[in-house]
């Protein structure tokens, strides 16, 4: 009887040993339940484990790239992108074809600034076949995104081209269009510029920066009155957008209502941390405080 309870006893610790290791199928299923929940931690440790006891496993490598994009997504929504691109790395070499991927790189890409890596990235997604509308979009996102870089480093010829083709893939997206007349008017293409403020404002009429982009391109055009309400609009908009009350601000130093123009350019000291921005903002204080000419650099 001793020995027969001790086999039985062995027996059974075997079995729980076994259930504990677990087979590459058990570690798939717990894989899936886990994914199925969102759990993508749990999920791909399984994952990684079915993989590691069986080594040719191509549906395993599918599922935990997948589980590798999945837990991304969840990143980039709390802005982690350079964690977000980490797992996407890991989820396109488990699975080169995975489209779904390239499409969240390229957009965590676009998150850390690297847009020449995020149009390579979505392109790449389109080229896989992936859904078509979403892809067109992001692209057109990226584009726009690389042309604003483009303008702030007085790229201006760069930024147009980039612009261009974001409108291309995306005729709705109307921060292309505020962004392509802002490099209009830095080329002094202020007719152009309108047309492209205008449109953009026909998209979003609630869209500040192109308030602001349109303001600045009708003062270059000399008017004043409309340069003001546009520049107003902006701000009733976006009351923290410091580039409405430094135009604003300027508007109001020309028109030698002084107190009006340091109080603007205060306003901006309060809304931004750029050096420059900071800079020019103190300098306007000191010509307006002391009554001086102001003189605009076109």
């Amino acid at each position: 009887m001793r020995i027969g309870f001790s086999v039985l006893l062995a027996v059974f610790l075997l079995s729980i040993c076994a259930c504990a290791a677990g087979s590459s199928a058990d570690h798939m299923w717990l894989g899936d339940s886990n994914a199925k929940q969102s759990n993508w931690d749990t999920a791909i440790a399984e994952y990684q484990k079915a993989i590691d006891l069986k080594a040719d496993m191509p549906e395993a490598n599918k599922k935990l790239a997948t589980a590798y994009n999945n837990r991304a997504l969840t990143r980039i929504d709390k802005k982690d992108f350079t964690g977000a691109i980490d797992d996407l790395n890991k989820a396109i070499q488990l699975d080169p074809k995975l489209a779904e991927a390239y499409n969240n790189r390229g957009w965590a890409y676009d998150g850390t600034g690297d847009y020449d890596k995020s149009i390579e990235d979505l392109n790449m997604a389109l080229q896989l076949g992936f859904n078509s509308s979403t892809a067109y979009k992001n692209l057109a996102k990226a584009y726009n995104n690389q042309g604003r870089t483009l303008i702030l480093d007085q790229s201006y010829d760069a930024a147009i081209v980039s612009l261009n083709r974001a409108v291309e893939l995306d005729p709705t997206l109307a921060d292309a269009y505020s962004n392509r007349g802002w490099a209009l008017d830095k080329m002094r293409d202020w007719n152009q510029a309108l047309t492209d403020l205008n449109r953009a404002l026909a998209i979003d009429s609630k869209l500040a920066f192109a308030y602001n982009n349109r303001g600045w391109a009708l003062y270059e055009m000399d008017k004043y009155d409309a340069a003001l309400a546009d520049l107003n609009k902006a701000i009733e908009l976006d009351p923290k957008m410091p580039e409405a009350y430094m135009n604003r601000g300027i508007l109001y130093i020309l028109s030698k209502t002084n107190d009006l123009a340091i109080a603007d350019f205060k306003k901006v000291l309060e809304l931004t941390q750029d050096p420059v921005i900071i800079k020019q903002a103190k300098k306007n204080i000191s010509i307006a405080s002391a009554g001086d000419e102001y003189i605009l650099e076109r």
